[in-house]
């Protein structure tokens, strides 16, 4: 069954976007950072034994979890993200200045009329990064970035350090939302660790309460229907499709993912993805890779894995 999982944040959010880089938050949630989160949260209620054999059996096919990234939300209103070298008819549009381009540039969400209902859209329904033709969704902004100032101690010597630390705090109709989609051995099992992570919470400083919210479950189906296919996950091709990909890829952005792993002061290897918004002209699956460090199996007793796979929907291209 396919759920879309709406969230609303009961405290601010933290998505790390670089390392160190920690007065800079994203304002997404990446499907493996996601998979990654609900994986923890597994294993916390089942056991991480239960855990092992879950990821075994999602890695090697005998069971199915798909994820999308999380994406803005304004009441009923959801946005996906912008099809790479979609214009919606903008760009015919008589630019007059150059300060209207970069405002069609700036675009990164686009709403479901506009993206499976080819809404006729204009440069009045470009608002900020989000392309719409709800006016009442955006009469305020959806969330706003706060740089808080910290001091960090060093413990050696006492001296102090200041830094900014980036918060996304949402406005009280606004959130973010993802598709999840489960076999039905598995489904809940998956949805008690959704509501297991929904009091852990998403992100950094989560010892404070950030990232924690509410969620909702709606049953849906996918949109399956047009000549495109969006990307609105993370993805990295599996061996069988890797040569087949140059035929099936139209316009695509790449993401570097990598991070600590959990409980550790180690790194994952890093990996080289297709972006949410890259678009293709025909499905790709895409994988679960293996990213533990070098000697992190013998040292923690369990290896490291990154979700790639691909989650598709369908939509009518432009010329």
């Amino acid at each position: 069954m396919t759920y879309r999982v709406k969230l609303r944040f009961r405290a601010p959010l933290h998505v790390g976007f670089m390392d160190t880089a920690y007065e800079l938050s994203d304002t997404l949630i990446h499907s493996d950072t996601i998979f990654s989160a609900l994986i923890c949260s597994h294993a916390l209620l089942y056991g991480e034994d239960c855990t092992d054999e879950l990821l075994r059996a999602l890695v090697e096919g005998k069971t199915r979890l798909l994820i999308s990234s999380a994406f803005p939300s304004v009441g009923n209103v959801h946005f996906f993200p912008k099809p790479k070298g979609e214009d919606f008819g903008l760009s015919k549009n008589s630019l007059s200045s150059s300060s209207q381009f970069k405002k069609l540039k700036k675009v990164r969400f686009v709403d479901e009329d506009v993206l499976f209902k080819r809404a006729q859209v204009s440069l009045e329904n470009v608002r900020g990064q989000f392309l719409t033709k709800d006016r009442e969704a955006l009469k305020e902004e959806p969330f706003l970035i706060i740089e808080r100032p910290r001091v960090s101690v060093n413990r050696y010597d006492s001296s102090s350090n200041l830094f900014y630390f980036a918060e996304v705090h949402f406005n009280e109709n606004a959130g973010l939302w993802f598709y999840l989609s489960a076999d039905a051995n598995i489904e809940k099992e998956i949805l008690s660790a959704l509501k297991l992570l929904s009091e852990e919470g998403f992100g950094g400083d989560r010892t404070y309460g950030f990232g924690t919210f509410d969620f909702e479950l709606e049953q849906t189906t996918v949109p399956n229907s047009g000549n495109r296919y969006l990307l609105i996950s993370v993805c990295v091709p599996n061996t069988s499709e890797v040569k087949a990909v140059p035929e099936k890829v139209l316009n695509y952005d790449l993401v570097h993912r990598t991070g600590y792993v959990h409980m550790s002061d180690r790194r994952a290897k890093k990996v080289l993805a297709f972006a949410e918004g890259s678009v293709f002209k025909e499905p790709i699956e895409g994988t679960i890779l293996d990213v533990s460090p070098e000697g992190f199996e013998q040292q923690y007793g369990h290896r490291v894995f990154r979700y790639a796979r691909a989650f598709l929907v369908a939509y009518e291209g432009g010329d």
